[in-house]
């Protein structure tokens, strides 16, 4: 049950954002009644907040499988493409990440759930970026928390400017900027 709400929610979430997004709706798309949300989840903070940490971990997943296998020339060469393609595929959950961390900038309960998890993806992102800079033995000069801050900061801004403007921020531009990072990154290791 729980996993059919939170599945519901992710396509409720997605298509009206949050602020929009009701519980009773999430209920429907699952099979069940209102009831069966507040038997699950406290409220609909509560609610997003699991759905939140599932997808972030999911996100961080896939930048870490896109970076994984990667030498410095990769990272350098085309160390976007990947990541840019999902971003265009789900512009839905991105720009939900969005709205959630503008309402936590405004109400001190959301902000803890959503600093919580951006600090978990920051944390999961050093973690794997810091994996790649030991392998290219390069850890000591490798700016891993920078790099990871700055690749949260630049997808957030590419898909939101992909959404006002999807023809000048394409998919390609997006992919573009991605890889401009890791091959800075690189280039400041010492490894170009």
């Amino acid at each position: 049950m729980r996993q059919r709400l939170l599945d519901a929610a992710a396509e409720e979430f997605a298509e009206r954002g949050f602020s929009a997004a009701r519980l009773a709706e999430v209920a429907r798309r699952a099979g069940f009644t209102k009831g069966a949300v507040y038997s699950n989840f406290e409220s609909k903070q509560d609610l997003f907040a699991e759905l939140f940490a599932a997808r972030s971990l999911e996100l961080a997943g896939r930048v870490l499988a896109e970076i994984a296998g990667m030498n410095p020339s990769d990272a350098a060469g085309k160390g976007g493409e990947a990541i840019a393609s999902w971003m265009v595929r789900e512009p839905g959950w991105s720009l939900l990440v969005l709205e959630f961390g503008v309402l936590a900038a405004r109400d001190p309960q959301i902000a803890q759930a959503y600093l919580r998890e951006r600090r978990q993806l920051r944390g999961r992102l050093v973690e794997l970026i810091g994996e790649r800079a030991r392998e290219w033995v390069v850890d000591d000069t490798f700016d891993v928390r920078t790099t990871a801050i700055s690749l949260m900061a630049l997808i957030s801004g590419l898909v939101l400017e992909h959404s006002v403007d999807p023809e000048e921020v394409d998919q390609a531009t997006m992919g573009a900027a991605v890889t401009a990072l890791f091959a800075g990154a690189v280039a400041r290791a010492g490894l170009t």
